[in-house]
């Protein structure tokens, strides 16, 4: 009975050790920060008129924008561009790691054969011993061996722990990278896409600007007109010229980065030719946003895994205070030629229990538990402004885009009314109640007022695109959060 209740007393004490090696939870949660809202911005958002209550962004968010070609690039990228693939690699890397960490909980064992062919001295320690040994020995072992680390204190275990937090860490690393890849591909291919078009009506400001230079050139030879207004337009029309060559240099830039992002040389040919399809007025928001936004973004649970896989290296470090205990035997065949090898009297074994205990270190296990206590807090505080901007980033873009579609609601309008005014003062010319220089100044002025909606589009496409990858781009973190902040009455 005595030796049972020993027993029992000695599993209880080698429990309540290994907890005290592991990082409390309340220390773990101590100084995170519960997600921000974003309640005010989300509902002043719905009262505009241009939200809605919907759901969060799919995994192929692109296809929301109707356009076969950008759905076929975004699929190339994703299979050919070199960062997807190199953190990809990362994953399997980190992966792969963790099982060699793992490998510890285990008992190992090992075979080893070893054949030793030696010239023996006469006169040394072998032979002195005993003079029958050979002078060409040939010394053949074959050994089978045991060795495992009693893990009393969980250290292997954080460890493996802490492997774990860092390949989840790099999954959702990985899964950032698809979503940067992604929206720098989308924001590229809509930059080149209404580029094309300013292009067009800065070639439609050109051709305008030279006849009512040409028309403003006759007038001054019959000495209707005076010399200073048609060296204004000649003014406003190398202004053109410019612009014209400044669209066909971003458009250039912009066909090099959609390249790149495909993984193709940047003079490889890109052919774009379906029509530019408008985005949608209404943008859906998701409900509880705050609460759902950290398993939301990979970013965010990048940081949170590595937060949980630092507590659990803390653990390890504080296993140092005590004993390691380890356990290696041996059981195997011995002789010096192959025909005893396999009799009785050639076995050899043994058993080697060993423990390690730190007497005194120099404060080095202290400092050690400490440096990783540190590197600890810093992953917190760095998630916890990660969390903070990445609220305010979501908060900001509503308001953005909330701004930008009213601008362009307003500059439709502008353009329609510039386009009524076009239409008649065309009719009053060919009636004969205008000239030609009303005409093209007002068909200037509606190519102006067009390019500014031009803008106003692109904004639209560039906030639409940045909200879906600050509501994370359709990921889902496949693992539950390892730590959340403390719900404080």
């Amino acid at each position: 009975m005595i030796l049972v209740v020993n027993r029992k007393s000695i599993l209880a004490a080698l429990l309540f050790l290994g907890g005290c090696v592991s990082m409390p939870k309340d220390q773990q949660t101590a100084n995170l920060i519960a997600p921000p809202s974003v309640e005010t911005s989300i509902q002043q958002g719905m009262e505009s008129g241009f939200f809605s209550v919907g759901n969060w962004p799919e995994e192929s968010w692109w296809e929301m924008f109707g356009s076969s070609e950008l759905n076929a690039l975004i699929a190339e990228a994703l299979e050919k561009n070199p960062t997807v693939h190199s953190f990809q690699k990362r994953v399997e890397y980190a992966r792969q790691t963790s099982k060699v960490v793992r490998s510890k909980l285990f008992p190992l064992l090992f075979f080893d054969a070893d054949e030793t062919w030696q010239y023996l001295s006469k006169n040394g320690l072998y032979r002195a011993f005993n003079p029958k040994i050979p002078i060409n020995a040939n010394l053949v072992d074959l050994t089978l061996s045991f060795t495992y680390e009693f893990d009393f204190w969980g250290k292997n275990r954080h460890l493996f722990n802490a492997a774990l937090g860092e390949m989840k860490a790099q999954e959702a690393e990985s899964a950032d990278v698809d979503l940067m890849t992604t929206t720098s591909l989308a924001q590229s291919y809509f930059a080149l896409k209404t580029n094309q078009v300013r292009k067009n009506l800065y070639e439609e400001l050109y051709e305008v600007r030279r006849q009512i230079l040409n028309l403003q050139n006759l007038l001054q030879e019959k000495a209707l007109l005076s010399k200073l207004q048609p060296l204004l337009s000649e003014e406003n029309l190398l202004e053109s010229e410019k612009l014209i060559i400044g669209i066909e240099e971003e458009i250039a830039i912009d066909k090099h980065l959609i390249n790149i992002l495909m993984g193709k040389g940047p003079d490889t040919p890109l052919e774009l030719t379906a029509d530019l399809l408008p985005p949608s007025d209404q943008i859906a928001l998701p409900e509880q946003l705050s609460l759902d936004l950290l398993a939301r973004r990979p970013d965010l649970m990048a940081q949170i895994w590595r937060v949980e896989a630092l507590a659990h290296e803390v653990g390890a470090a504080k296993a140092d205070f005590y004993p390691n205990i380890n356990l290696t035997a041996f059981l195997g065949l011995e002789s010096v030629t192959y025909a005893k090898l396999l009799r009785n009297d050639s076995k050899t074994a043994g058993l080697q229990p060993a423990i390690h205990l730190p007497i005194f270190t120099a404060g080095a296990i202290r400092a050690n538990i400490r440096a990783k206590k540190a590197q600890f807090d810093e992953a917190v505080f760095a998630y916890n402004d990660l969390l903070l901007k990445s609220a305010s980033e979501v908060a900001d873009l509503i308001v953005l885009l909330q701004s930008v579609l009213e601008k362009r609601e307003d500059q439709q309008q502008i353009v329609n009314a510039a386009q009524s005014r076009c239409d008649l003062i065309t009719l009053r010319q060919t009636s004969g109640l205008d000239n030609l220089l009303a005409q093209y100044a007002i068909q200037e002025e509606l190519i102006l007022k067009q390019l500014d909606d031009i803008s106003l589009l692109y904004s639209q496409f560039l906030a639409t695109i940045k909200l879906v990858k600050a509501l994370g781009g359709g990921y889902l973190s496949e693992y539950n959060i390892p730590l959340r902040a403390e719900q404080h009455d």
